[in-house]
């Protein structure tokens, strides 16, 4: 082959192609080798036998065999293929393939390997929950990040004005000490940063009346209504000269769209569990009650009929400026209302109490009904916030624009101003977050008992056995509500045999006294139900104990309140006896049972008498406690990792059962003192 000229034929140029792309790997692979030690590798493979020298003189012969495979290529007129494939897209395969991978570590996928024990299987499930919570978290993380670099981010943000010098000094605490728990918190209050609009949000329960009442503020019916979860993603309402509807998605392009096509995006009937992963949509309209610079967010319900919008209600939460908490006046203060207010409390962020739907009370019941709630308030959180009563209906207008007038315009009117103030906040939380964490590791490393290194991988332990329960739980909770329809068939088949072999047969071939049967049939759903039930309670106190049982190991005073686990058990579907009809077969039918010429010829007809009878109404009331069991458990999960992962997050920092060195100390109290703390 003649220099500079191109490969006689496809097939030689290909067979170079890939021969020189093929060394290029295996460069890289000794690359990987060389850096192994500092990459953190949980199984090292090599032993570094070599001096910084002789790593200096690989790496710069393999920079020269690279710059030679350039000139091999370019020197037969071959041009390299520039690359094609995002660092995200893949960073998420992988990620995805880790999860198939730990969700194999489950008992299910594993019966190959022999008997495997019950409590060898929580573990199991444990392990596979715990890493898939860290590949969820890490996606999320990538999902969210807008491809800059955080020290870009920020002296662009300074350049136009925004004090962020507290901010740039906790992430370096951060990144020197790999508090990765605070990643998403820096995260979030870069996007606010860059984001310049004052963002006031409406929270509250599912139909609570949260989008009526934002389009009652801005005079039109934009946002879609229901009795039912209707919104699925927190959607924003700013001012604009033209409508337009603004979607950005997780895995393609921002797209404009008409308003009239919101209900595509942001409700449960178009969008439910968000399967259309929008990740933000903005409303654009021209009234005069938005002003420039202030945005509306109307969020998905929360409590125990909300879907899986409430998850994202609670990632979004900390992130608004102002918090409108709506409370229903037809079913007046919950638990529900009173985390949310903690938790913008906990956040830094003012929050205002609305008690909506108040056309429904007079006046007498409407005042003491706000007294009760300002009063409740105060009692759980400390705060004495006012109550105003507001109404979307006409004839009670006046009630919304006191409030409005009173509370909403003055922010407007200075909304930059309280934006910034909103940030400095959210900075000054997350620095007294981060002081904490620090200062907790010189106090426990001062008073770690001898004992300390156990206690620690007793709390990992026992944190991973805890969200395996909850796998199993949920799973066990599934099956059981499942196989109800079944277990019940059988308790009706066996009813009728009894009944009949003992000549209470009628004149039609049926039973006349249905008693006995109805009786059993009821007692079966009902164990169904109570079992079903017990296992969600026994979960329950089971993450309360091991949550408390953690905290004390690490010296942790951030403990789950008393019965906060078991306050996610209500709202239970409630199964009504007189809904249950039954029909006993005739006895020449249930007689051929237990024959194989009588499976083939009445096994059909007795289900089909089975469902017409009451059997499509317990399927329907099994398939709503199925639903009702998945969401608190999945409440309780979400619950448990809230604590978890701070308390794991301390086990890894812990000194594991010895003081700490006094250059140890040191360097943890010079962080302290760049955030401005004494140690």
């Amino acid at each position: 082959m003649t220099p500079g000229a191109a490969p006689s034929n496809d097939y030689l140029a290909k067979h170079l192609r890939v021969t020189c792309q093929y060394i290029d790997r295996l460069l890289g692979e000794i690359e990987g080798v060389l850096y192994e030690s500092s990459s953190r590798t949980a199984f090292p493979e090599y032993v570094m036998d070599i001096t910084p020298v002789q790593q200096k003189m690989i790496e710069d012969y393999i920079a020269r065999i690279r710059t030679r495979l350039v000139q091999v290529m370019e020197g037969q007129g071959m041009i390299s293929n520039p690359p094609g494939i995002p660092v995200s897209r893949a960073v998420h395969s992988r990620l995805f393939t880790i999860d198939v991978a730990a969700e194999e570590l489950k008992p299910q996928y594993m019966m190959g390997f022999g008997d495997i024990p019950d409590t060898t299987a929580t573990e199991l499930n444990g392990i596979a929950g715990e890493l898939q919570a860290l590949v969820s978290r890490l996606g999320q993380y990538l999902e969210r990040g807008s491809g800059q670099d955080f020290q870009d981010r920020l002296q662009r943000l300074e350049a136009a004005g925004n004090d962020l010098a507290l901010l740039s000094r906790i992430e370096m605490v951060v990144a020197k000490r790999g508090l990765v728990e605070f990643r998403g918190t820096i995260d979030s209050i870069l996007d606010r940063a860059e984001d310049r609009s004052f963002e006031i949000a409406v929270f509250g329960r599912v139909s609570s009346g949260k989008s009526s009442l934002l389009n009652a503020i801005i005079g039109t019916d934009v946002l879609p209504v229901g009795v039912t979860p209707v919104t699925a993603v927190p959607t924003r309402i700013i001012h604009g000269k033209d409508p337009s509807l603004t979607v950005s998605f997780a895995d393609a392009p921002a797209r404009t769209f008409e308003t009239r096509q919101l209900a595509e995006f942001a409700t449960e009937q178009h969008n439910p569990n968000n399967i259309k992963h929008v990740t933000r949509v903005t409303v654009t309209i021209p009234v005069s009650r938005l002003f420039e610079g202030v945005s509306f967010v109307d969020t998905p319900g929360l409590g125990s009929l909300a879907t899986g919008g409430a998850a994202e209600t609670r990632a979004y939460l900390p992130r608004c400026d102002l918090g409108v908490v709506l409370i229903d006046a037809g079913s007046t203060l919950t638990e529900e209302d009173v985390r949310t207010i903690r938790t913008l409390q906990e956040a830094a962020i003012p929050a205002h109490i609305l008690l909506s739907k108040a056309d429904l009370l007079d006046r007498p019941d409407c005042e003491k009904t706000l007294g009760y709630i300002r009063q409740h308030i105060a009692s759980e959180t400390g705060l004495d916030l006012p109550v105003y009563p507001v109404s979307v209906y006409p004839s009670h207008q006046k009630l919304l624009d006191r409030w409005f007038e009173k509370e909403i315009v003055p922010v407007m009117n200075h909304a930059q101003d309280l934006r910034a103030a909103s940030l400095q906040r959210k900075i000054g939380a997350l620095r007294e977050s981060l002081a904490y964490s620090l200062k907790n590791q010189i106090r426990r490393s001062r008073h770690a008992p001898a004992g300390n290194a156990e206690s620690t991988r007793d709390v990992e332990i026992r944190l991973r056995r805890a969200t395996g329960l909850i796998v199993e739980t949920g799973k066990a909770c599934r099956e059981k509500a499942e196989a109800m329809n079944g277990k019940v068939f059988g308790t009706w088949i066996a009813g009728a045999a009894v009944a009949t072999s003992e000549g209470h047969e009628g004149a039609d071939g049926k039973i006349s006294d249905k008693d006995a049967v109805r009786t059993a049939v009821l007692q079966t759903v009902q164990a169904g139900v109570n079992d079903i039930q017990s296992r969600i309670e026994t979960l329950a106190t089971s993450l309360q104990d091991e949550l408390v049982k953690s905290a004390l190991d690490l010296s942790i005073a951030d403990v789950p309140g008393d019965k906060e686990f078991l306050s996610l058990i209500r709202d239970m579907p409630s199964f009504d006896p007189e809904t249950i009809k039954v029909t006993v077969p005739p006895y020449a039918l249930t007689a051929m049972l237990g024959t194989h010429l009588g499976e083939k010829l009445v096994s059909g007809k007795l289900h089909r008498l089975f469902d017409e009878s009451f059997g499509l109404v317990i399927a329907g009331y099994f398939r709503l406690l199925k639903e009702w069991s998945s969401q608190v458990t999945y409440q309780m999960g979400r619950k448990f990792e809230t604590y978890a992962e701070r308390y794991r997050a301390q086990a890894v920092q812990s000194p594991g059962g010895r003081e700490l060195t006094a250059d140890e100390v040191n360097a943890i109290e010079k962080d302290l003192r760049d955030l401005g703390e004494n140690a």
